[in-house]
């Protein structure tokens, strides 16, 4: 299985490029795992919200393959503790998944035909992050999930 991240905006600050680092190169021993930054659209400051929103979706549809499992994170989606997120990824490596995307929308959110196209709505917190540090947290979680599947010491119960 692999597992892709996918975020909407710019490159990373120095100080998360390299936290991500760290992290990707520790889950590259358990998963094929992906960083894929999504330039934002072109012009974006003249659109409207729903606008931007609407073109974003549609660039990220088009890349998604019919197969792929999607992964919305969204402040109104489902919360897991660690140990859920380690089971989520084990019951899609179990059903045969192939790909499952994790995205992170642009600076307004999700657009509407993403969320219903997604077959999981995920938040990490009720907080507000900056989708940078959404990628680092991310990626340590994935991480922090494959410790607990092999049962290594990382994460602590």
């Amino acid at each position: 299985m692999k597992i892709q991240l996918w975020s909407i905006g710019k490159d990373n600050d120095p100080y998360i490029r390299d936290g991500i680092a760290v992290f990707q190169k520790r889950l590259q021993h358990y998963v094929d795992f992906e960083l894929k930054l999504i330039p934002t659209v072109k012009q974006a400051a003249s659109l409207s919200i729903p606008e931007l929103k609407k073109q974003e979706a549609k660039l990220i549809l088009e890349m998604l393959q019919p197969q792929d499992y999607l992964v919305a994170l969204d402040e109104y989606g489902k919360m897991f503790t660690t140990i859920q997120l380690a089971d989520f990824i084990q019951q899609r490596a179990n059903s045969g998944a192939r790909q499952v995307i994790i995205l992170i929308g642009g600076a307004f959110g999700i657009d509407s035909s993403l969320m219903e196209r997604a077959q999981l709505k995920l938040s990490l917190s009720p907080l507000t992050f900056p989708h940078q540090l959404v990628r680092l947290i991310m990626t340590e979680q994935l991480y922090r999930a494959y410790t607990v599947l092999n049962r290594e010491k990382y994460h602590h119960q």
